[in-house]
């Protein structure tokens, strides 16, 4: 690739114009073409080590490999990524983002696949229905029936402490959470969602003209305009919520929405909801900080200390066993900070044994 990039910097210029420089000139561009040649060809043997730390963050190079899940309920057979622990241990399914399937990983600070096999722990990533751009995605039934014969597996085919089933997303995969929180239907310990998409309607707004609301039209099967019911009854925003709320652990970036794809409001009036339909009137995220978040980017927990994965807390609010942190950061899903609280709860877990 460099190689070929030097060549065709090189290139670019005619025969007649190398000719007419001095000898002194040619010999110099001839040395910079060689040397242009040597990097390239350094660069092309070194390149899978420079990709993966650089540039292929969602692309599936390594870890766990892909297996075959048979269809259930509404859901088709699917591919997922697993890995087993060798000892009973937690499982981790690891949601896919809006436009990706099995293939890669979440973590914007680190891999969640490598954390999470570093530890000996299952995991386990589902394609679930792929990409969020028909109908049998974007929270379906499908969606749901699937996120269930993925836990099946690895039960089956791994060693799952059954006490210590984790479900952590991030953007589409944030979605995709939050909808199986309400589902009331999964038997999770605690969700951890990430910069998640709650309200299709809002977010079909803001992308109508990209490929995102092209994706909220094909899920809803809409045709010239947005179908707004579907598109509501789709989105963890207006869902019914179950009679028992999991743990359920909301993240966003304060300076999401600004250049990237997901406003903080999202998580802030989902949570308000919560607390308003669950009797944390108290927890309610007042108007005026609202306002402070979205638009001047501060919050009252600014300055306070607190931390999530050493960056720092403008806001966190508790409404039962939801809780809220707004961050120092965009659109990103913090994994060291999601696995350190998630060995916590497994040593709670173990200690009440």
């Amino acid at each position: 690739m460099a190689t070929g990039y030097a060549a065709a910097a090189v290139g670019s210029t005619s025969r007649a114009d190398v000719g007419a420089r001095p000898r002194w000139r040619r010999r110099l561009a001839a040395g910079a073409l060689a040397l242009g040649c040597a990097i390239g060809a350094f660069a092309e043997q070194n390149l899978p080590g420079y990709q993966r730390k650089l540039e292929l963050k969602w692309i599936d190079f390594t870890g766990p490999p892909t297996i075959s899940i048979p269809s259930y309920g509404a859901a088709a057979g699917q591919k997922a990524r697993f890995a087993s622990a060798t000892k009973r241990a937690p499982l981790v399914i690891d949601l896919h983002q809006w436009s990706e399937d099995q293939s890669g990983t979440l973590g914007d600070d680190a891999r969640l696949d490598k954390l999470v096999t570093a530890k000996g722990w299952n995991y386990i990533r589902p394609a679930l229905a792929g990409p969020n751009n028909k109908p049998s995605a974007c929270c379906s039934p499908a969606i749901i029936d699937g996120i269930k014969a993925a836990i099946s597996y690895a039960v089956q085919h791994g060693k799952v402490d059954q006490r210590a089933i984790y479900i952590v997303g991030e953007s589409g995969g944030a979605y995709t959470a939050l909808c199986g929180a309400q589902s009331g239907a999964l038997p999770i310990r605690a969700y951890y969602a990430w910069v998640p998409i709650t309200d299709l309607t809002g977010w079909h707004s803001v992308h109508r003209d990209d490929h995102y609301g092209d994706d909220v039209m094909a899920c809803t099967g809409s045709h010239g305009s947005l179908n707004t019911a579907e598109a509501r009854r789709r989105s963890p925003l207006f869902m019914p919520l179950p009679q028992k709320m999991p743990a359920l652990h909301i993240f966003h970036g304060i300076r999401d929405g600004m250049t990237t794809s997901v406003s903080p409001e999202h998580s802030i009036r989902y949570f308000n909801r919560i607390a308003t339909e669950r009797g944390f009137s108290s927890a309610v995220i007042e108007p005026e900080v609202e306002r402070d978040v979205l638009y001047s980017r501060t919050g009252p927990e600014e300055g306070s200390g607190r931390t999530v994965g050493g960056r720092a807390v403008h806001l966190f609010r508790k409404a039962g066993n939801t809780t809220l942190t707004i961050f120092e950061g965009k659109h990103e899903g913090l994994m060291k900070p999601t696995m350190r609280d998630l060995a916590k709860d497994w040593a709670t877990i173990r200690a009440g044994s």
